[in-house]
């Protein structure tokens, strides 16, 4: 009797406290989850049924021909703008026109930020309605196709990444006319990139870029024209030379990337341009060029450089190199040296044929 009094009481006693969270929290978890795990929610109580048509984050995964979970959520959404749109198209095999109603859908939902991922041998061309879009302020695009014929107006955008993709001249510059708020540019592994310039951009990522050319093509430097540049990284390999014409507002640089063909001309040249950086990070290959030079022949100064990372993979060039950045960064006040075992010493072997046969 005693245990069915109890068992009473605490029945009793028992609440629905999911029911009972606010929706603030609601949302707030939800904002973690896809959507198809936030949709499964529903079950778990009845404020909860329809709650989930409410959220501002739409997280959508295409791994298949069955593109139905999309569609249907789309339309049962009652919420009037939408704050993140996700899109990952894992299967190469899909419908334009689809993809083109869930960004259309995206647009008129007040998109604030929109990713769209597709595999890279897919070939769909942006839709057009995206090329105009003044609620943007992120976006985030891969192995999509640009179409030059558009003009583009992204009045509110401030990031945008960009990879797998061609990005010729034209279309570069059509975004930067169009997208006068733009602070933060990300390349990676994109092509057909000549000039960066622009007035906006506080902080440009390059990894990977334009190494689609063969070693026996030649291919124009890359222009970059920041004056309002505050952060510049240059990562991956690269064939070509990077030239800064304009980044005097530089505060926070990293170059560490692998190249091949590149010269101790390209090194003086790229952290002469560094100069009012007070942060500061080079990889192996600035490493195992310093290391070869002397003392005389290092022409710049790095004076205002207060931090700077160093990243090892030749013993036999480390010290050399130290003493030479020491030696033009009077300044400094903290050094971290990082040594990284070479994956494939062979790529900075010298031989007679090398470029720096008469240093």
């Amino acid at each position: 009797m005693a245990s069915t009094s109890a068992w009473t009481i605490g029945q009793k006693d028992h609440k629905d406290y999911i029911s009972l969270l606010p929706d603030c929290l609601i949302h707030h978890i939800f904002s973690f989850l896809p959507t198809r795990d936030v949709v499964k929610t529903c079950v778990l109580s009845k404020r909860w049924q329809a709650i989930w048509t409410t959220i501002s984050n739409l997280k959508f995964s295409v791994s298949s021909y069955d593109d139905s979970f999309v569609n249907r959520v789309l339309t049962l959404y009652m919420w009037r703008k939408v704050e993140k749109f996700h899109l990952d198209i894992r299967s190469k095999y899909f419908y334009p026109f689809k993809i083109d109603l869930w960004i259309r859908f995206a647009i008129d939902h007040e998109v604030e930020e929109l990713l769209l991922n597709l595999n890279w041998w897919a070939y769909y061309t942006l839709s057009p309605l995206l090329y105009n879009c003044s609620s943007l302020t992120k976006l985030c695009l891969t192995g999509c196709h640009f179409s030059s014929s558009q003009r583009i107006s992204w009045s509110s955008l401030k990031s945008l990444s960009i990879q797998n993709m061609k990005v010729s001249d034209d279309v570069l510059q059509q975004i930067f006319m169009g997208s006068p708020a733009l602070e933060y540019l990300n390349l990676k592994r994109c092509w057909g990139v000549e000039r960066i310039c622009s007035r906006s951009l506080k902080e440009l990522v390059l990894d990977d870029v334009n190494v689609e050319f063969p070693l026996e093509t030649f291919s124009p430097p890359l222009e970059i024209w920041t004056p309002r540049l505050l952060s510049l990284r240059v990562r991956g390999y690269i064939y070509e030379i990077i030239r800064i014409l304009e980044a005097s507002s530089l505060v926070e640089a990293e170059l560490d990337f692998d190249s091949a063909e590149l010269d101790c001309s390209f090194l003086k040249e790229s952290l002469g341009k560094l100069q009012n950086a007070t942060r500061i990070q080079l990889g192996a290959w600035f490493i195992w060029v310093m290391g070869l030079l002397k003392v005389e022949d290092v022409q710049f100064s790095l004076s205002n450089c207060k931090s700077l990372t160093l990243h090892m993979t030749i013993p036999q060039f480390s010290f050399p190199a130290i003493a030479n950045m020491l030696a033009t960064s009077p300044n400094l006040e903290k050094l971290v040296i990082i040594f990284d075992p070479p994956d494939c010493v062979s790529v900075y072997s010298l031989n007679s044929n090398s470029q720096f046969g008469n240093i």
